[in-house]
């Protein structure tokens, strides 16, 4: 027989493929495992082969559900993709049997509503920032700027990412322009070098205007650089009033002069507080929106920030920003945000609700004693902030700066934790040398920055984050009534418990390719400088392979894991390019402790990682190779069912019933059934019915073989439903298969050869099914399940029967003899066992196959 052939050639099968393949993968349900590969086609493009299969392979590599893989896309940002795969699922045109359980397709409707809402918040977010910079920068931002982003960030994340980043890039331009621009009139200027260097600070911190305005600035003062040159506002005299109104009536504008002229420097204002000082007045008078708004402005006017928040009323109270609290010298706090600290207004007896973010200021316009507060809560009188405008003694210097840092000296200490780090990070030492921000930093918090415990908390921390939150939170309880910290307040960060509490909390976080970067870092290069490579080398040495190295672009890139390190502060980069090496300090003494045994750990999950990595490879391979040859099958298949289509025609009808049969069963050897069955060895074991899948298989095996099977099923009640089993149902099934068809081809034998034994009236094979009773309990209550399979075929000799036993193979039906020994693997691999018996009182084999019950 001539098979045609196909007129075209292959780069003709390429050229059309991609159309196909393109149309396969868009239909395929399959995909919303396979993120990457979902992604790829949500972008319009013909994917080519090679393109489709790398995604394919890489979704392979990651195995995952069709929930997993949209939760993926959530987390990914990929809205649009998301929302199209979900409109597709069950439904009359997407592809069948992909409909989600209705609860898990709720929870993916809320979680998608709740990711689009949140990238929404972040982007009209990043835009009201970025707008902030634009306009000290005097930068046109797009006018539709705000609309395209949030329409963007509707549909995928990154896509608003990206365009807020174009924008953001032609500010920072700008501002770049801008900069060298003022770097060029510094240059040129005439300033003693405390006052360049304040200007440097400005322009570091991207505060141009103020940069600008310090340029040129006559009289300044720049004592400013450490805390002891910011004096401190004066103790408040009660001679000046008891109430507010009184108090206010010897302030600027229309003052009436105070009774004692030692009380003249509280109120001798200048101009630019008249402001402030009538936005409290109306404020004490009247609380409204819009005398909160007057206020909250004029007092962020006098910090440095001329904005104005909206207001909103509620609980008895007034909710809005106050902005100018941030400071270049200062850490990066929660209450010096540049976005902003909450600050609610209201009576001594309607306090901010619980809900409202924290850190909060609390403004209350009066004259009687801050109300009491819980943590994130800092309460602020009005009398207070009169303290805060009061001018310095005579002869020292004032700057407006230095009302900023007084305001934080009152509220800090009175927040509690709240005011040490944003939720889940630490605190960054921004601007100066670590040692004059952490001065700074102790100083907002009633604590007198004496060298000595500088100096400690400097060299424990060595200006890591989340240690100096650590320390800090540990030793500020610790200060005394004159706000010192003595012996005993430093000593409680040395102990072993809170290294120990540090060590976790710097490393446990860390994913195991950096730990074990880490600790093999601190095990063996703690005293001179490495490069990645050496890690690389280390790593046999800690306990895997050899060859890992040839993994290490997929599983461990050191010189990028070594690069995180020292981004996140536990290594430091050298001079020479590609070198680092471990701290010397504190910190990285502690890092050197249990260095060697927490790398042996993070290795532990790299090699269970590089196993995985090769099943997948292995994986991966498999299902190319099923799917090329389950294709070749189905073309086999097509042209051997043709030929006997053909050959049906010209026989008379009993031969034709007989080819019928034939093709009938041909149809199990196509490629459809080589992917079902592959799928089926791969999926977990779950539990089955072993009366339901024995009666299935004898009919099977009965239809093929053509042989008289009877199941008989000594279980109360119906034959099937009662008998539950835990296994790969696939495995199973092939293990019965395999003994029933042994027997029916030994009873097939015996027919051939004319024997006598083989004409006879009742069954050929019988399969019983029971649950046998064991120490003499109640019927029907034994642990295992028997399944006997017994037939009127020859037999197996003594011999044979042993061979068998031994686990040797047998063939007499040409095969190559090793379906039994299969058998009893998959028998075993459900928990069972498989025995040969002595002859059956059918006359031939008897095989016994025991499996646990299911519980």
């Amino acid at each position: 027989m001539t098979v045609p052939t196909d007129p075209t050639g292959p780069a003709d099968h390429i050229d059309q493929a991609g159309p196909l393949l393109d149309k396969v993968l868009r239909d395929w349900a399959g995909r919303r495992r396979h993120p990457g590969l979902a992604v790829a086609l949500a972008d319009g493009r013909t994917l080519g082969p090679g393109e489709a299969a790398a995604l394919v392979l890489r979704g392979l590599a990651e195995p995952m559900t069709d929930v997993q893989g949209l939760h993926r896309l959530l987390d990914e940002g990929e809205f649009t993709v998301v929302t199209d795969l979900l409109d597709t699922e069950g439904s009359p045109a997407g592809p069948a049997g992909t409909a989600l359980p209705r609860d898990i397709r709720a929870g993916l409707d809320a979680r998608l509503d709740a990711a689009q809402q949140e990238a929404l918040a972040t982007v009209r977010s990043r835009v009201t920032l970025l707008s902030r910079r634009a306009s000290r920068s005097s930068t046109a931002l797009p006018a539709d700027l705000a609309r395209r982003a949030e329409e963007a960030a509707l549909r995928r994340r990154a896509e608003a990412t990206a365009l807020l980043d174009e924008a953001e890039a032609a500010v920072h331009r700008t501002e770049q322009r801008q900069q060298q621009e003022l770097h060029a009139e510094l240059g040129a200027a005439e300033l003693s070098e405390a006052h360049a260097a304040a200007v440097l600070a400005c322009l570091d911190a991207n505060e141009i205007e103020a940069a600008r305005r310090l340029l040129t600035a006559e009289d300044v003062d720049m004592n400013g650089s450490s805390p002891v040159w910011v004096p401190r506002p004066p103790r408040w005299d009660s001679a000046l009033g008891r109430d507010l109104p009184e108090i206010l009536s010897h302030y600027p504008p229309e003052s009436m002069p105070p009774r004692h002229d030692y009380l003249t420097r509280y109120v001798r204002l200048g101009e630019s507080d008249i402001p402030l000082l009538q936005s409290l007045r109306a404020l004490a008078a009247n609380r409204h929106e819009t005398s909160v708004a007057d206020f909250a402005s004029c007092l962020s006017a006098m910090l440095g920030e001329d904005v104005r928040k909206p207001v909103t009323f509620r609980d008895s109270g007034y909710h809005t920003l106050l902005t100018g609290l941030d400071d270049a010298r200062l850490p990066h706090l929660p209450i010096t945000d540049p976005a902003g600290v909450g600050l609610w207004v209201s009576s001594t007896d309607a306090p901010p609700p619980d809900e409202l973010p924290r850190p909060l200021v609390w403004f209350v316009p009066t004259a009687s004693p801050a109300p009491a507060t819980p943590a994130g809560v800092a309460a602020l009188t009005a009398v207070e902030l009169l303290r805060v405008l009061a001018p310095p003694p005579a002869g020292l210097r004032s700057a407006p700066a230095h009302r900023r840092i007084n305001l934080l000296r009152l509220l800090t200490p009175r927040l509690g934790p709240c005011a040490l780090a944003f939720p889940g990070a630490g605190i960054a030492l921004n601007g100066g040398t670590p040692r004059e921000a952490l001065a700074w930093l102790l100083d907002l918090h009633a604590v007198v920055p004496d060298a000595a415990v500088v100096h400690a908390l400097d060299y424990e921390s060595e200006g890591h984050p989340l240690v100096l939150r650590m320390l800090l939170h540990e030793v500020l309880p610790q200060r005394s009534a004159d706000g010192r910290l003595g012996h005993n307040g430093l000593a409680l960060v040395r102990t072993p418990e809170f290294r120990a509490r540090v060590r976790s909390e710097v490393t446990d976080g860390l994913p195991a390719e950096e730990r074990a970067a880490l600790g093999l870092a601190y095990a063996l290069h703690s005293e001179e400088p490495f490069r990645a490579a050496d890690i690389l080398t280390d790593l046999p040495l800690a306990g895997l392979p050899d060859d890992f190295s040839r993994h290490s672009g997929q599983l461990f890139d050191a010189e990028e894991i070594l690069d995180r390190l020292c981004a996140q502060g536990l290594l430091r980069r050298e001079e020479l390019p590609g070198s680092y090496r471990t701290l010397r300090a504190g910190l990285g003494t502690l890092l050197s402790e249990g260095a060697s045994e927490q790398a042996a750990v993070a290795v532990e999950v790299l090699l269970q990682r590089l196993k995985e990595a090769r099943a997948f490879t292995r994986a991966a391979h498999t299902e190319k190779a099923v799917r090329h040859y389950a294709h070749q099958a189905d073309n086999n298949l097509a042209v051997i069912l043709a030929t006997l289509g053909e050959l049906g025609e010209k026989v008379d009808d009993e031969a034709a019933t007989q080819v019928d049969r034939v093709k009938q069963m041909l149809l199990q050897l196509g490629g459809e059934q080589i992917r079902t069955a592959v799928s089926g060895h791969q999926a977990p074991p779950t539990v089955h019915d072993l009366g339901e899948l024995l009666l299935k298989v004898t009919r099977d095996v009965e239809f093929n073989e053509g042989v008289r099977i009877t199941f008989r099923s000594e279980l109360d009640g119906e034959p099937t439903g009662g008998a539950p089993v835990l296994a790969v149902r696939i495995g199973l099934e092939t293990a019965f298969e395999n003994l029933i068809r042994n027997a029916a081809q030994a009873v097939r034998s015996l027919r051939a050869a004319g024997s006598a034994d083989a004409v006879r009236g009742g069954p050929d094979i019988v399969v019983r099914l029971q649950r046998p009773d064991e120490d003499g309990g109640p019927a029907g209550t034994g642990r295992w399940f028997q399944v006997d399979i017994e037939d009127a075929g020859p037999g197996l000799t003594y011999e044979e029967r042993e061979l068998l036993r031994t686990g040797e193979h047998l063939s007499r039906h040409g095969t190559g003899g090793t379906g039994l020994s299969a058998t009893r693997g998959l028998v075993r691999e459900a928990g069972g066992r498989l025995e040969i018996l002595d002859r059956s009182s059918l006359g031939g084999a008897h095989l016994r196959v025991r499996l646990p019950v299911a519980h």
